[in-house]
């Protein structure tokens, strides 16, 4: 690679040229060989000194390895990451320039990392001064690591959100207060409500005490507005109350309390006044206050189903004279009753509730006990059933959560729940009994009716139920075998007669006498017959007359019977006779 040849030819032209100057110039060959050992030792001292140097740089680049790999490797504990590796297989220099490049990208993080670290401090004292917060300010001299940074950002991001939130309520504070002292008329009277209303939420400090403090003064301007609106309310109450009192005209009484609106102090103001100018005319007129109140009262009483032993305690209600104590005393009470009845609102609700789907519940049972609704052209049995299913379900919830409310009523009032004068579980328990009651009565008596009509069936026979349609029919034949030549005709009569379709057998027993043929009088009516037979259940009345051919056979239903087989042989003998009849057949 390196050649010496080019060297020595180079030294040899640099001796000639050396060698014809000095001929030039004259010297002896000693002069000549003096001056050729002092160019040999230039060179010769030239070489060494070179040597010398870059032997001196090779050290030097050996000592700066060495520095540089120290440093990376304080860097890298410094800042917390592995320590990067370097190919040390090639030259000194290519080492040295690969550690020399690690290292300025390891101070690069470092400066961007501690920049990222004082600025991130610096929000960090800004939003403590902000939340009145301690702050410690500590040098950031050491190189934070990656995870302290997060962490760091972390905690900044926290107050953060705290100054928004705060700032947010602030605000909302701050709008509050101003409508509260809109609404009582008054101004800030100095503290944080002052502070804020003044500087604004920007400049506003939003510490713990301060947030504390406007919570403090917004409940207490909400509580002050509250106490004006209950206030008003009650005046506006007690006014209306006088103007109805009054017997002042409708449209007067709602353009006076239509003017009289808002609860402002102002409002309140001139809603006493309009109470004091009520009052003096209450003053001059109260008997007749006190019979209205009385009215009031009365209707209160049976909203709350008061009982009587309880009106009779409220001895002022009976009371001859009329002055102002004893109209006070019955406003008093008609406040009382008010609150009475606005707490247990929903026992009386559900106790009218209650009586009205049993007066619904009476009248569906009258209804359905109606045999004449099977006849109704409108009548369903599914929709019967499923309104019976409603009663049946909707009264026992319902009696279930007045009892859970009358007991809650009797335990907070320390009185028992009345109504009519009795225990409200008496009167309850006195509707059921007396629907069962009913019920049991209407039952004895559809079984006495069924056995009258049973033992009316047993001595006349039944009547059969024949449809409409055969009825038609009935009477188109009727018209065809009465003609005077039709006597086949009118014996298929008999035969197309209809099988009755009530459930005893239809007997042709028509009277324990002689036949309708034979008898010159009219057959009474069956009804007429047992109005003495089933007046004691014991005899059966003498049969009418028969005719005169009629023997003394015909006449023995008139004695005392008790059953239908007394009958049975002497109907069949009347069905058959055409002349006499003789006794035992």
């Amino acid at each position: 690679m390196f050649k010496l040849d080019s060297l020595h030819s180079k030294q040899q032209k640099c001796v000639d040229e050396l060698l014809r100057i000095w001929d030039e110039m004259g010297l002896t060959v000693p002069e000549s060989q003096q001056r050729y050992t002092a160019f040999c030792a230039h060179i010769e001292n030239s070489c060494h000194r070179m040597l010398r140097d870059e032997e001196q740089l090779l050290a030097d680049i050996c000592e700066d390895i060495t520095k540089l790999k120290s440093a990376l490797r304080s860097l890298s504990d410094e800042m917390h990451v592995a320590v990067p590796e370097v190919n040390e297989r090639v030259g000194k220099v290519d080492v040295l320039r690969q550690l020399g490049d690690e290292c300025a990208k390891l101070e690069e993080v470092k400066e961007e990392r501690l920049k990222q670290l004082r600025q991130l401090r610096e929000q960090e004292r800004l939003l403590c001064r902000r939340l009145k917060k301690p702050f410690i300010a500590a040098e950031d001299k050491s190189v934070p690591s990656h995870e302290f940074l997060e962490q760091l950002e972390h905690t900044i991001n926290g107050l953060k959100e705290e100054k928004m939130s705060r700032e947010r309520v602030a605000r909302e504070a701050k709008a509050e207060i101003e409508m509260q002292l809109a609404e009582l008329e008054m101004q800030a009277s100095g503290g944080v409500e002052t502070m804020l209303l003044r500087d604004g939420v920007d400049a506003f400090t939003l510490s713990n005490e301060n947030m504390s403090a406007l919570s403090r003064c917004v409940d207490e301007l909400k509580s002050r507005s509250q106490k004006n609106f209950e206030t008003a309310n009650k005046l506006r109450e007690r006014l209306q109350h006088l103007c109805q009192l009054s017997e002042a005209p409708e449209a007067e009484q709602q353009e006076l309390l239509s003017r009289l609106t808002g609860f402002r102090p102002s409002a309140i103001s001139a809603i006493q006044k309009e109470i004091e100018r009520f009052e003096e005319v209450r003053r001059q007129n109260i008997e007749k206050f006190v019979t209205r109140a009385r009215i009031e009262l009365e209707q209160l009483w049976d909203a709350c189903y008061i009982g009587r032993s309880e009106r009779h305690e409220f001895l002022p209600f009976y009371a001859a004279e009329f002055n102002e104590e004893i109209l006070k005393q019955h406003e008093d009470e008609i406040s009382k009753m008010k609150k009475y009845r606005d707490e247990h609102a929903e026992l009386f609700n559900k106790v009218a509730k209650r009586e009205e789907l049993w007066a619904q519940f009476l009248e569906f049972e009258k209804a359905t006990s109606d045999p004449n609704r099977f006849k109704t052209r409108h009548y369903n049995p599914i929709n019967e059933e499923r309104e019976r299913k409603r009663y049946q379900g909707l009264l026992p919830k319902l009696e279930k959560d007045l009892a859970d409310l009358v007991k809650e009523l009797e335990e907070t009032t320390g009185r028992v729940f009345t109504m009519g004068g009795i225990p409200f579980r008496e009167h309850l328990e006195t509707q059921w009994a007396a629907y069962n009651e009913h019920k049991e009565l209407e039952k004895k008596n559809r079984q006495i009716k069924k056995e009258i009509q049973t033992k009316e069936e047993m001595f006349f026979g039944s009547r059969p139920n024949t449809p409409r349609s055969l009825q038609k029919t009935r009477k188109r034949l009727h018209e065809v075998v009465n003609t005077p030549t039709s006597v086949s005709r009118k014996r298929a009569r008999e035969d197309l007669r209809p099988v009755s379709e009530s459930k005893v057998v239809h007997s042709s027993i028509r009277t324990p006498m002689a036949s309708r043929r034979n008898s010159p009088q009219k057959q009474p009516p069956a009804k007429r017959q047992l109005r003495g037979i089933f007046a004691d259940m014991k005899n059966v009345p003498t049969a009418t007359s028969s005719p005169k051919t009629s023997t003394a056979s015909d006449k023995e239903p008139s004695s005392s019977t008790s059953s239908y087989a007394d009958f049975k042989p002497n109907a069949a003998a009347n069905k058959h006779q055409t002349g006499p009849v003789t006794k035992g057949v």
